[in-house]
């Protein structure tokens, strides 16, 4: 077997920057592919179309925003329409609750799925899902300011909000009148104008990252599992490797399109998600998201807790994120069972998040394989729980 570290060599540093919908993505899911056609008993490619870039969502926000700002002056009920789209727009990026890139151009990406057999009959489903595309570095990426990510989405919700409050207010002419609510819009106009600066220079003028750690090394621990479960089938569970492209686009598209091509086939599985396992403390999620909150399935929350007590010097433990979405999150809105899987520092953020730096030599790869192992363990206890009663 490959050794999980040779993958991310592979993707990050002979392939390296993965870009949502260019060369470099259909490359990564290339050697995916390939990879798996080593040891699955099938291999399928599934294309979609996906916006490439989360500028172009975000900046939708951004443009609704600051229009709602200069409407109100003119038109002001023209103003709460954009800022309540803007709003709307917001949220459902912040949540992850629909796809704003929708609204724009498509690019072609795709899927990789790979599927291992059982020794005997099919009574459980287990999917490993990662995805292989890197995103561009940002100005709000910047380490020294990683920390107060979560809190720039607070001040951008209150910003879209307050906006669509003080418009709305301007409309209906509500005392002291629309003049002080005019006014009250511009400082945050302002800081609407900012972030649409931070994005277009996103695209100007920064660069796709290798994506060793987010995430060449989730896919490289996926495949890893994947090879291992072949070598040694499991005796009940059919194990489906996905790697998913289009998830830096501001929403997991690319799992958000296989979940909906194979939903009657994943109700009852058990997703496991892997998502920058290559450097810092072994995490398991209890839950996600940046703005709300999405618990992860409280059964698989509990195997991962017991099967981490056969590791008691690797320190894995529960956690919630609230930097943003994973792979995850599509399924879990669908009412699916799902699981991801993190490695974080000792103040629960990302190593080397979205920044040029998340490059082969930032990886720690004691701590990959010790991911691959605990997720094989896992994936293996999955199965002993479901040798009873067929599911399918």
């Amino acid at each position: 077997m490959r050794d999980p570290v040779e993958h991310v060599q592979e993707l990050a540093a002979r392939i390296g920057p993965r870009g949502a919908t260019t060369e470099g993505e259909r490359r990564g899911a290339e050697y995916a592919r390939r990879e798996m056609e080593r040891w699955a008993h099938s291999v399928s490619v599934e294309p979609f179309s996906s916006c490439p870039t989360l500028s172009w969502p975000w900046g939708l926000v951004a443009v609704l925003l600051v229009a709602s700002a200069v409407l109100v002056w003119v038109w002001p009920w023209v103003a709460v329409a954009a800022a309540a789209a803007g709003f709307a727009a917001f949220v459902g990026l912040a949540r992850g609750s629909f796809e704003v890139g929708r609204l724009f151009p498509g690019r072609p990406s795709q899927n990789v799925l790979g599927v291992v057999k059982p020794r005997g009959e099919v009574r459980h489903r287990v999917v490993l899902a990662a995805h292989v595309d890197s995103t561009r570095s940002a100005l709000f990426y910047h380490p020294a300011r990683l920390h107060l990510f979560r809190l720039n989405h607070i001040l951008n919700m209150v910003t879209a909000g307050g906006l669509l409050l003080f418009s709305l207010l301007t409309a209906l002419g509500v005392p002291p009148g629309p003049l002080p609510w005019r006014l009250l819009t511009l400082p945050l106009a302002a800081i609407a104008l900012y972030g649409g600066y931070v994005l277009l220079h996103r695209e100007l003028f920064c660069r796709y990252i290798p994506g060793a750690n987010d995430n060449a090394s989730g896919v490289a621990a996926a495949l890893w599992v994947g090879e291992a479960v072949a070598a040694e089938p499991l005796d009940h569970t059919e194990l489906w490797c996905v790697v998913t492209g289009c998830e830096e686009v501001g929403y997991a598209a690319g799992m958000d399109r296989f979940v909906r091509a194979h939903l009657a086939q994943l109700r009852g599985a058990d997703i496991l998600v892997f998502d920058s396992v290559g450097a810092g403390h072994i995490r398991y999620l209890t839950g996600e998201g940046i703005m709300g909150y999405l618990p992860m399935a409280p059964n698989l929350v509990a195997l991962a807790a017991e099967v981490a007590g056969a590791f008691p010097d690797w320190d894995i433990r529960g956690t919630r994120f609230g930097l943003g979405y994973t792979d995850a999150t599509p399924a879990l809105m669908r009412g699916l069972r799902a699981l991801a899987l993190f490695t974080l520092d000792d103040l629960g953020l990302i190593k080397n998040y979205h920044w040029p730096t998340d490059t082969i030599e930032n990886i720690e790869p004691e701590t990959l394989r010790r991911v691959a192992r605990y997720s094989l363990a896992l994936v293996r206890a999955i199965d002993r729980r479901h040798a009873g009663t067929p599911h399918y």
